[in-house]
């Protein structure tokens, strides 16, 4: 790789972190009386999105993390009353993973603040760029090889 690029790389890497420091900064993740880790609550938005409950291979997917490393996100939030875990009807083997109506009453909640959380990061940009950086996001969240060079990434 040439070391501009990787310049550019490592520029655009810790700009994100950056970002994304900066969101999470005024929200402490504060979610009714619980304080949550990231991943905890990328696991909630997600599976109020798919508005039912979700198997745990699905979960370890979107957060690109073993089924392990979710078993430890979803214990603390189980142990919160937040979700809960179901065997799969047909197949005993699946568990899936579902909202409690403790974590459904306080999300709607959780979630405003931490729009108003980004709202105060991302208004130097007007809806347009936002469209255009959720755009490009995408597009680098989507690339075929992105999983093939996450395990080069951890394997080196």
């Amino acid at each position: 790789m040439i070391n501009a690029r990787k310049e550019l790389l490592q520029a655009l890497a810790e700009k994100m972190a950056s970002v994304m420091r900066r969101v999470h900064a005024g929200q402490g993740f504060k979610f009714s009386a619980f304080i949550l880790r990231p991943p905890q609550v990328r696991i909630l938005f997600f599976i109020a999105r798919q508005n039912e409950e979700v198997a745990v291979k699905d979960l370890a997917e979107m957060l690109s993390v073993t089924p392990g490393a979710v078993t430890q996100f979803v214990d603390g939030l189980v142990e919160m009353d937040l979700v809960r875990r179901e065997e799969d009807a047909r197949d005993r083997r699946i568990i899936r993973i579902k909202l409690t109506e403790l974590a459904r009453s306080k999300l709607d909640e959780f979630r405003k603040g931490y729009l108003k959380a980004a709202s105060r990061v991302f208004d130097v940009l007007s809806d347009a760029e936002i469209k255009e950086l959720v755009r490009l996001l995408d597009k680098v969240d989507t690339n075929p090889v992105r999983r093939e060079a996450e395990g080069e990434l951890t394997s080196g």
